[in-house]
């Protein structure tokens, strides 16, 4: 037997499938993910501003150690300049020697911190010559730095080289002379001393001679050799008188070279 019923209703719908219906979000789920962006931009600007100011007060605080640390080393420097124009003291100008020597010192420390970090130092040796300047009143030639070179050897007291580094030294000098003296030769020595203190002695002595007063001629004393000196050795020139002494720019001259 055949159904024949019919019905105006529709078919009821297709169950969904299981997961298929996805559930739209929420206003309220997107605020906790805002919040946490927004706390991140501000901690990383917090981080930054604090790296800046940490940055800027150790900057300043460097420059105040620096100016703090050479301050006093300036001063000394400028309470020399005034004993060479007399206007110190004798005794004030020799507390004022002593404050130099120990900048020295500093500096030639510094000096030798500097060579051990970029391989300088004893590996490119030791050496100077120097370009002498007219004398004010002793027997020992005294030397224009600032026209003179010099490498890993110290100068001390406007007339003596005190060496750095123990070793074999080449070792010469030339002195020329343009006036002559009625009773004592024209002669010049290179002298050595341990230290500042320490007894001098005759290493090299050169005489040249220019006859009597009537001659107007130059006569050069030259001498040289290799010796072994050891750190805190000083070197220096004597002479008969300075005031014979020929100026001239290549003259006279002393130097040093470590070999």
């Amino acid at each position: 037997m055949i159904n024949t019923y019919q019905t105006s209703m529709p078919p009821p719908p297709i169950p969904p499938r299981l997961g298929s219906v996805m559930s739209a979000p929420g206003p309220g789920h997107s605020k906790p993910l805002l919040r946490f962006l927004i706390g991140m931009i501000v901690l990383q600007m917090v981080l930054l501003l604090g790296g800046f100011a940490y940055l800027y007060h150790t900057d300043n605080k460097y420059h105040e150690d620096l100016e703090r640390k050479y301050l006093d080393d300036m001063i000394v420097l400028k309470r020399l300049e005034e004993c060479e124009k007399d206007i110190q003291s004798v005794l004030d100008c020799k507390k004022l020697v002593e404050k130099y020597k120990s900048i020295l010192a500093k500096v030639s420390q510094e000096e030798g911190r500097a060579a051990k970090l970029t391989g300088d130092g004893p590996s490119n040796g030791a050496m100077a010559r120097m370009v002498v300047k007219q004398p004010v009143s002793a027997k020992y030639l005294e030397w224009n730095i600032g026209h003179s070179v010099r490498r890993n050897v110290q100068y001390y007291m406007s007339s003596w080289l005190k060496v750095l580094q123990p070793g074999d030294y080449n070792i010469y000098s030339q002195v020329a002379f343009s006036k002559w003296h009625p009773k004592t030769p024209l002669a010049s020595r290179v002298k050595l001393r341990k230290g500042e203190t320490g007894e001098e002695k005759d290493l090299m002595t050169a005489y040249c001679s220019l006859g009597d007063q009537d001659h107007t001629d130059v006569c050069t004393a030259f001498q040289g050799g290799v010796f072994s000196l050891e750190p805190d050795d000083q070197l220096s020139v004597w002479v008969t008188d300075p005031s014979l002494v020929n100026y001239e720019e290549g003259t006279t001259t002393f130097g040093l070279y470590k070999l």
